[in-house]
């Protein structure tokens, strides 16, 4: 398994990817018109919000991953629900697909954290027809969040090889990475928010289920996991209204049509 593949199959992404099953409907209705016998490619896939609402539209649906575990808990999925979708394990920067196969390519907080942002969107631009459509879902880059992760990322940074993923968040940048192949690029902020009943709820949750936080976690010896959860539960609770936890974590909803 790759580096990357090791890294998302920590924690417990499916705890994560039950919040997003509105937001992965608000993508598909998006893109504003019917996918009855569409082609869609949905990338990063996760446990399958995406490709399993479009399947349930009708479209014929591809799902990629780069986790082993991802792809056969979305399978798993998709065929409890009795839906026929096409899982593969694939990393978006080079995908296992001849040109002009797609309608529809979707992407939900997946693509965004690709290794080399221009080859995966030149990737989608090949696999994509002439006039056919993306939609994808990014964090946007100032999220209220972001300064609660400071402790964490202090200890554990990132690497300066790794592309940042908050570039996807950014405008004026994605429009700049999408123009030469795309054109009617349009993005909306949308909100989020991740809530708890308590701070030690959350603090748990994202340090067990989050794939990113529950890897950087491990890494660090027993004395720096306390003294992290010690910071990040008096960020938690500065950010409260009592007990109950209401984190605003707004996201950036892209669409674009293939030149």
């Amino acid at each position: 398994m790759s580096r990357v593949g090791a890294l998302w199959s920590s924690g417990d992404y499916p705890q994560i990817a039950t919040r997003f099953e509105s937001i992965a409907n608000d993508l598909l209705a998006t893109l504003g018109e019917g996918l009855t016998g569409r082609r869609l490619l949905d990338l990063a896939a996760g446990t399958g919000n995406v490709a399993l609402a479009a399947a349930r539209q009708q479209a014929i649906v591809t799902a990629t991953d780069i986790t082993p575990r991802m792809v056969q808990l979305g399978r798993t999925r998709t065929a409890t629900a009795g839906m026929n979708v096409t899982w593969a394990l694939a990393d978006v920067d080079t995908l296992p697909f001849t040109a002009a196969t797609f309608d529809v390519i979707t992407s939900c907080f997946g693509v965004m954290f690709a290794a080399d942002p221009p080859a995966a969107v030149a990737e989608m631009a090949r696999v994509l027809r002439p006039g056919g459509r993306i939609a994808l879902v990014n964090w946007c880059a100032d999220r209220p969040t972001d300064t609660l992760w400071e402790p964490l990322l202090r200890r554990r940074p990132r690497s300066p090889a790794t592309a940042d993923p908050n570039d996807w968040g950014r405008p004026q940048v994605l429009a700049g990475w999408l123009w030469p192949e795309f054109i009617e690029v349009a993005s909306t902020r949308r909100p989020f928010s991740w809530d708890f009943p308590t701070v030690t709820a959350a603090l748990d949750y994202f340090l067990t289920a989050s794939p990113l936080h529950a890897a950087a976690l491990a890494a660090l010896s027993p004395d720096e996991q306390n003294g992290l959860r010690g910071e990040l539960s008096a960020r938690l609770t500065a950010m409260s209204a009592g007990d109950v936890v209401s984190l605003a974590s707004p996201y950036l909803l892209v669409t674009a049509r293939r030149r």
